[in-house]
């Protein structure tokens, strides 16, 4: 099945993540991590009438008129789908249990019509793997449910009452469009199956309730057990408990109260957020739910960057997660490589991703975010416990530098479109030494090693001055050295060849990429090479509002002629500009800009990755962390100003 590539509204308990489309069909669920494996390839619900064939309507057909919106202050999504024609009304919840791993789905099912009907409930479900393993399913009598299954992997399906009928694989889809299921194999090596349930006679103007639930264990008698259990139970207590899970952990976070409700209930929604892209087993925190599974559109999201996470982290810590920080640089530490550095991204069990080049910049950011998080809780038993990991990463970048320029060695850009040497992640580099420099201060470390470090640190900064600063212009330039056409020669004479690899490889390279890019406000927020005053920072600053501003729906866009997703403005760049302007008390202008952001949520308060120039509306990722966590930086900022 071809995917969207938008994720609506996404349910999860911190280990399974569920994401759902605007129409309440469950198009992806991950379990045991929240990356990865992905379980459902087709998911689809549906009513019929018991005495009519071929009468199933699928609830995200367009024979149904849908309404989606969260719980207020939960994770619970409730999706209305209205078939007027026939009368019926489908109020859909879907919520994940907190402390099992069950997606529980209730359904309020109303017959606003006239006559009185006969009505069942189907649900065809196909399972997806990205192993080569055989997918296999069976029909379990004992539960009453659909399970699929592979190594390792069980996935059951059932409901709150007897099943009426089922079939495996054979067209099963085709076969529930029918109405009529052959369920004469109850074992089989298929992917796919479908089952139905009788809900009855239902009067004109009854309500008729049925809940289905999903669970997912490692073993069959485990997922079997779980089925029994939750059947056994009350599906409408679990509901309440899930509520008063989720408000109780919104209550035990830094409260935020701006008397603006559009504001303090994003700020919510973002708390929840995070809840759901902290992988509860390992602590990685994800970019976001996958969308593009197939790599056809862009490189996939539902991986750890360091890059992002150390900004998540700093708003974790505005908000009062230190233990999710702790966790999630417990997993850094595990993730580190050999060599001190950190790779471009990595899956939450903490094991590498595909990548396709070091971006020098996450490991410098990974450092800079330990001495942050030390500064938001004062722990130095924190800092003494990543003091090991800290000295490998610094030494790392001290020993990556390129003797002809003095910066950090050619290496994939913030946006892991470019190799070159750049300013950002020359910036991100002094930062992590710089921050490096101030743990070994911190711990009363004296080490041969970091006496060095603030010398490498300053060497950098000037090498930055030299390289990247252009007087006669008063502005940074973007990059140096730098690989524009990765297909082929460069398309300028303005270039030279650069060894790429220690086996002596070499490729040719632009001397100087002049292109206006928000990654140049690295050089002072967030790592603080220059202050937000310097005249070269707001020189450069002004140049960037100036060019990158999009004047037809506003916002910041990342760079000149972007042409990833159209070229849109994105939430987080505009919000990095608001962090300049706080930092110059110019709290006007940070204000305008955040009220763009905040205006560029979804109907569901969601932050997306961008704003379509187009029209205005929410583009590409939903949600995207590090766009929740530019909010919160700015919003903590803004308070702390008194601003808000």
């Amino acid at each position: 099945m071809t995917k969207t590539y938008f994720n609506n509204a996404i349910v999860g308990n911190s280990r399974m993540l569920g994401c759902l489309s605007d129409r309440g069909e469950l198009v992806r669920l991950f379990w045991p991590h929240i990356d990865y494996p992905q379980h459902i390839d087709r998911m689809s619900m549906g009513l019929f009438f018991i005495d009519q064939v071929h009468s199933t309507m699928w609830l995200e057909s367009e024979c149904f008129q849908h309404n989606q919106h969260y719980i207020e202050d939960t994770n619970i999504i409730e999706t209305l789908c209205s078939n007027y024609e026939k009368g019926l009304k489908v109020k859909q919840t879907d919520f994940c249990l907190p402390d099992k791993d069950i997606l529980v789905r209730q359904y309020e099912i109303e017959n606003f019509g006239v006559n009185e009907i006969q009505l069942g409930f189907v649900s065809y479900s196909g399972c997806v793997t990205t192993t080569p393993e055989l997918r296999s399913s069976l029909f379990d009598f004992d539960i009453d449910a659909l399970i699929h299954y592979r190594h390792g992997y069980y996935i059951s399906v059932s409901a709150d009452r007897e099943a009426y009928q089922f079939q495996l694989g054979n067209n099963a889809f085709e076969s529930a469009k029918y109405t009529q299921l052959g369920g004469y194999d109850n074992i089989g090596m298929m992917p796919d199956g479908a089952v139905s349930w009788k809900l009855g006679t239902l009067k004109a103007g009854q309500v008729i309730r049925f809940t289905l639930n999903i669970c997912a264990a490692a073993t069959l008698k485990e997922v079997k057990k779980m089925a029994r259990e939750f059947k056994a139970g009350d599906s409408l207590l679990e509901q309440e408990k899930t509520k008063q899970f989720w408000r109780n952990f919104i209550s035990e976070c830094k409260p935020v109260h701006t008397g603006n409700e559009e504001i303090d209930a994003l700020y919510r929604r973002t708390l929840l957020v995070f809840k759901l892209t902290s992988d509860e087993k390992s602590g990685g925190l994800l970019a976001a739910p996958e969308i593009d599974e197939n790599f056809t559109r862009c490189g996939r999201y539902g991986y750890c960057w360091g890059r992002d996470a150390a900004f998540i982290t700093g708003a974790l810590d505005k908000c009062g997660l230190y233990p999710v920080v702790d966790k999630f640089y417990d997993w850094a530490m595990e993730a580190q490589d050999d060599n001190g550095s950190w790779q471009q991204r990595f899956h939450m069990d903490g094991n590498l991703a595909p990548s396709w080049g070091l971006q020098v910049d996450e490991t410098g950011t990974l450092i800079w975010g330990m001495l942050e998080h030390y500064r938001a809780t004062g722990n130095r038993e924190f800092l003494a416990k990543v003091w090991d990991s800290v000295e490998r990463a610094v030494s790392f970048l001290t020993g990556f530098i390129d003797i002809e320029t003095g910066l950090p060695k050619p290496s994939y850009d913030l946006w892991e479109e470019r190799v070159g040497e750049h300013a950002y992640s020359s910036a991100a580099v002094y930062g992590g030494i710089q921050a490096g420099v101030e743990i070994a201060k911190i711990l009363n470390i004296e080490s041969d090693a970091a006496k060095h470090w603030e010398k490498a640190a300053e060497d950098i900064k000037s090498a930055m001055e030299r390289n990247f600063w252009k007087e006669d212009f008063k502005r940074f330039i973007r990059s140096v050295r730098v690989k524009l056409n990765p297909w082929g020669g460069e398309y300028s004479n303005n270039t030279t060849i650069i060894e790429v690899n220690p086996k002596g490889y070499k490729r040719d390279v632009t001397l100087e990429d002049w292109t206006v890019d928000i990654s140049l406000l690295g050089v002072s927020i967030p790592f603080g090479v220059y202050d937000a005053s310097d005249d070269k920072v707001e020189n450069t600053v002004n140049l960037i509002e100036r060019t990158l501003t999009c004047h037809s729906i506003g916002g910041i866009k990342r760079y000149e002629n972007d042409n990833y997703m159209g070229g849109n403005p994105w939430i987080l760049t505009t919000l990095w500009i608001a962090l300049y302007y706080i930092q110059r008390k110019n709290f006007a202008k940070a204000r305008e800009f955040f009220d763009w952001a905040v205006k560029g949520k979804t109907e569901l308060g969601l932050l997306p990755e961008q704003i379509s120039k187009d029209d205005g509306k929410p583009a590409w990722v939903i949600p995207l962390t590090w766009s929740h966590a530019m909010f919160v930086l700015v919003l903590f900022g803004l308070l702390e100003a008194g601003e808000l």
